[in-house]
C-alpha cells in the first residue's frame, strides 16, 4: 500500500460528491481518480482536485495505481461494479444498500475475503451523534432498555431521478431513503428476530412502495416501529426517532429534518426525572456524516479501525429488509 490510500470515486451525483469531500478531508488518503457518464462532473471534479478523470467505471476500475474504490451509483449496478472492482484487487465501499439482495452479497463477500481486500458499505448514519449518543446510553446502564422505538420517514413526494424508478432502486422506498431505518434501529437495539410489515402504493400509476409500517422484533427484546411514506405537505422530511424505556424518553428529530431545515428542535432531547432537557451532542450535518463513514473505511484500509458496516453486516441489513419486502406479500411475520 502507498503512503496514501489512492482512492477512486465512481458516481459524481450528490452523495458521490461528498464523497469526494470525505476522501479529501481523510488523513492518509488521496483522491486519485473519479469517474462519471457527466463530462461536466467529471471535469469540474478534477479541475479542483487533480484527480485523474474518467467517462467510466470500466476505466477507472482499470487503472492500476487505485488501490480502493467507492461505489456511488444507482443500487441495481452495486453488485456489479463492486464485483469487477474487487476482482481486479481494490479494496471496496459502496453507498447503501449494498446490494439489492443477500445473494449478490455472499457473491461479494467470499470475493473479498479470496482477495483479501476490505469490502463494506456507507451506512452513515451509524456516525451521527445523536444516534451513537443513545446506543452508549443504553449500553451503560445510563437509560433502560427501550420497550420501543419509533423511527419515522415522512417526505413531501417521492424522490426524483433514478430514484424513483423501482428498477434502479431495486424496490421502493425500502430500499432507498427507509434503508437507514433498518440500520440504524439495529445499532441501537442488536440483533432482529423477526419481521412484520404492511406495505402498500397510494399513488396511482405508481410502482413500487410508497407508504409502509414495519415491525421488528429484537433478540434481547423491544420493539421497532418504521413508518415511512411519500405522502407529507410539500416540503417536509421528517426523520425523527423516539425511544421509550421505563425511566426516560429519547427524541431525535432526525439528521436530514436538520440538514434539509425542517426541524429547528435541538438535535437530542431526553424527558427523565420529570422533566425535558436538551442533550448536548456535537452539531454536525448530513454531509458530515458521509464523510465520517468513508474516513472510517479508509482508517479500515489501513488497520487503524473496525469498519462500522462490512459485508457481512452490511449484507444482514438487506436480509432483513427482503423480510420486510417478503412479509406484506405473504401477510405473516417472518423470522430472521
Amino acid at each position: 500500500m502507498s503512503e496514501e490510500l489512492k482512492v477512486g470515486v465512481i458516481g459524481l451525483g450528490e452523495v458521490g460528491r461528498h464523497q469526494v469531500n470525505g476522501v479529501l478531508a481523510a488523513a492518509g488518503a488521496r483522491l486519485f481518480a473519479v469517474a462519471d457518464f457527466n463530462a461536466e462532473l467529471v471535469e469540474a471534479t478534477v479541475k479542483t482536485t487533480a484527480a485523474r478523470g474518467y467517462a467510466s467505471a470500466e476505466e477507472l476500475i482499470g487503472d492500476s495505481d487505485v488501490e480502493a474504490v467507492v461505489v456511488c451509483v444507482p443500487h441495481k449496478f452495486h453488485a456489479d461494479l463492486c464485483r469487477r472492482a474487487l476482482a481486479a484487487g481494490k479494496h471496496v465501499f459502496v453507498e447503501k444498500p449494498v446490494t439489492v439482495t443477500a445473494v449478490q452479497c455472499d457473491e461479494l463477500i467470499a470475493l473479498s475475503r479470496e482477495k483479501g481486500k476490505i469490502f463494506g458499505a456507507s451506512h452513515n448514519q451509524l456516525f451521527y451523534p445523536p444516534h451513537r449518543w443513545l446506543r452508549t446510553a443504553i449500553d451503560e446502564g445510563r437509560i433502560a432498555r427501550p420497550t420501543l422505538l419509533r423511527l419515522r420517514l415522512a417526505i413531501g413526494g417521492k424522490l426524483g431521478g433514478w430514484r424513483a424508478d423501482p428498477d434502479l432502486t431495486g424496490g421502493g422506498l425500502l430500499f432507498d431513503a427507509g434503508f437507514h431505518r433498518f440500520y440504524v434501529a439495529r445499532f441501537l437495539m442488536g440483533e432482529v428476530s423477526a419481521v412484520s410489515a404492511s406495505l402498500d402504493t397510494l399513488r396511482p400509476r405508481e410502482v413500487g412502495e410508497d407508504v409502509g409500517i414495519v415491525t421488528l422484533e429484537f433478540r434481547d427484546g423491544g420493539r421497532a416501529v418504521i413508518e415511512a411514506g411519500y405522502h407529507a405537505p410539500k416540503g417536509v422530511f421528517d426523520d425523527q426517532i423516539e425511544a421509550v424505556s421505563a425511566d426516560a424518553l429519547i427524541r431525535i428529530p432526525g439528521l436530514e429534518a436538520h440538514f434539509e431545515k425542517f426541524s429547528v428542535e435541538p438535535q437530542l432531547k431526553q424527558w427523565q426525572d420529570g422533566a425535558w432537557s436538551e442533550v448536548e451532542v456535537e452539531t454536525i450535518e448530513w454531509p458530515e456524516t458521509v464523510g465520517r463513514a468513508v474516513g472510517n473505511f479508509i482508517d479500515a484500509v489501513r488497520g487503524k479501525a473496525d469498519l462500522a458496516a462490512d459485508g457481512q453486516e452490511a449484507r444482514r441489513i438487506v436480509e432483513i429488509v427482503e423480510a420486510a419486502y417478503r412479509s406484506a406479500i405473504e401477510g405473516r411475520r417472518i423470522e430472521v
